[in-house]
Order: structure tokens, then sequence, then C-alpha cells
């Protein structure tokens, strides 16, 4: 049976113990009803993981005593950052989701003109929900990091911001000369990488062209248009298998 996860601050983890905070320590022994001589794996979002067996399990405050350290191998060498456009809430959370099971290493939520919301719309309250969500995701999935999740950017902003990072991609569904085969080809295996997403109804012709004079690389992703919600975790998928990134370790 596959051992629980969590992710804690690094500060929980000392001189080979660690403390659980009160929601964890909630769902330890509540949720989960794990009792002492049980077995956790923590994680301090460094891309070490612990071997862990509990000494105390209570709903205000759990322990446990480090028995074993390793690096853990659910991280890829290609951090990809995904700048999704805003999607309405469920369809935005399944991106998040998708993608930190997929490998994406930071989301960046971003207007653009067919945005059904603003940059205002994402208040600190949306934040820590999705960044909430994405942290269970990727102790699910046995990450190493919680991805980032930034806060929300305006199309042009953003474009800006990550060409002087690394390559960028831009998903156009009206491209038909750039494939996936040969964009993906050039990527490195490792370094910073970065997708761009519309919303639904996709960019507009001004933003696509925005995006190639400050730097971007159109990529078409088939004869089948794919859902806004789904394209940035297929398209992420690809790029991490292309550059090697998906085999064993």
């Amino acid at each position: 049976m596959a051992q629980h996860r969590f992710f804690v601050p690094p500060a929980a983890v000392q001189h080979g113990q660690v403390r659980l905070p009160a929601d964890l320590s909630h769902q330890v022994a509540r949720v989960l009803r794990l009792r002492p001589g049980d077995e956790i794996v923590v994680l301090d979002g460094s891309g070490r993981e612990y071997a862990a067996r509990l000494v105390r399990a209570d709903p205000r405050e759990t322990s446990a005593e480090i028995v074993a350290t390793r690096l853990s191998r659910g991280e890829p060498a290609l951090h990809i950052t995904l700048y999704q456009a805003l999607l309405p809430r469920e369809k935005f959370e399944l991106a998040l989701q998708k993608g930190t099971e997929v490998g994406i290493s930071a989301f960046v939520p971003v207007q653009t003109a067919r945005s059904l919301a603003g940059t205002e719309a994402v208040t600190g309250e949306k934040l820590e929900r999705w960044r909430r969500i994405v942290r269970e995701a990727a102790e699910q999935s046995e990450r190493g990091r919680v991805p980032v999740v930034e806060p929300a950017e305006r199309f042009p902003e953003a474009v800006r911001q990550a060409v002087r990072v690394g390559p960028a991609l831009l998903a156009w569904e009206r491209d038909n000369q750039h494939g996936p085969r040969e964009i993906l080809a050039r990527l490195p295996s490792a370094g910073e990488l970065a997708l761009f997403i519309g919303p639904e109804g996709g960019f507009t012709a001004e933003e696509v062209e925005q995006a190639l004079a400050a730097g971007a690389t159109p990529i078409g992703l088939g004869p089948r248009i794919l859902r806004a919600e789904t394209a940035g975790p297929v398209l992420a998928m690809l790029a991490l298998f292309a550059t090697g990134n998906l085999e064993p370790r």
C-alpha cells in the first residue's frame, strides 16, 4: 500500500523530527486515523522526501521521527510554466490539478481578450484555494515540489515576462504549419519552458501577432480542437515526453 504523503513548511523538519501543522494533524488523526508507529512520507518542497514514523498522532499536533531521507523522483528537469487563460472555475481548477499530475512546475493565470474574467477576479482567497488544489495534486502524484501558483497577469505583460526566461510556445488551434513533432524536437531536456494556452474561443489574431513579435513560437496540436482546460496538460505531457523527462529514473 502506498504511504500517505504530506507537504510541510521547511521549518517543520528539524533535528530528525517532523511536526505537522494543525490542518495536517487533523487529517492524520481524524480523517486517515493513523496511529503511532505508522509510517508516512513528508516533503519540505526542496526536492527531498523523508520517510517518517509517527510518534504522536493528535488532531492538534502530530509528530514523527525521520527514518530515511531520499531525493524525490517526481520532478522533471524541464521546468514548465503554464500561462493559462482564465476559465470558469471548475475548468481552471481541472487544468491546475491535471497539470500538476503531469509535471508542470508553475502556473500563471492570464487575462486575455476573450477571458470571461479579469485579473481583479483572482482574489487572495481564490489563489489560496488554487494553491491548496495544487498541493493536494502534488501529494497524490508523488511530486517532490509543490508547483507555484502566481498572481494573475495580463496577456501582454505575461508574454514579455516569459520570453525573457526561456522558450515560449503559444498553442494556436489555427496553426497548420508548426506541428508538435517539429517544434518540440528543438527543446532542451532541462531548463525553463513557457506554454501559453488561450481561453474558450482561443487567442485573438492580434494576440497571436503580439506574442510572435515578442519572440514566442506558435505550435499546433493537431487537427482536433482541444478544450481550453485540456490543452495545457496535453502540451506539457508532449513536451516532457519529447525531452526525455518521462523516462524511468
